[in-house]
């Protein structure tokens, strides 16, 4: 996958089976993010870019900040389920090689004072 246009869409939507094109716009799993004041592009514009075919999704970090706490998903009056959408573009960029930890950046006091539990999530969800 080369990860352009119209392309990324279609493997989210396969991979997470939701369909981005149902989303108004109306702007609520913005509204509720507790990433919002960190992220490049709110979970709203994420879905607009979607439903505009655009590969330049898979070069944005609000990906990778999104926490999945699903406060966007029950807010969705659609039913879309955007945290889910989320996790398929992390998919998508780790199947590209794409990785935002590595082992190797994190310093001995991160690794004795973190829980294992921690690490092994974060290495999970951030490192392809």
């Amino acid at each position: 996958m080369t990860g352009t246009g119209i392309e990324v869409t279609l493997k989210v939507r396969e991979i997470s089976g939701q369909n981005p094109f149902l989303c108004m716009q109306c702007g609520l799993c913005s509204a509720g993010c507790t990433g919002k004041g960190t992220m490049d592009m709110l979970p709203r514009q994420v879905m607009r870019l979607l439903q505009f075919g655009s590969g330049k999704l898979l070069d944005e970090r609000s990906m990778w900040i999104c926490t999945t706490c699903l406060t966007c998903t029950a807010r969705c009056p659609r039913g879309i389920d955007v945290a889910r959408v989320m996790e398929a573009l992390r998919a998508l960029n780790q199947r590209r090689g794409v990785s935002v930890l590595a082992p190797a950046d994190l310093g001995a006091e991160i690794l004795a004072d973190v829980p294992q539990m921690a690490l092994t999530s974060a290495f999970r969800k951030l490192s392809a």
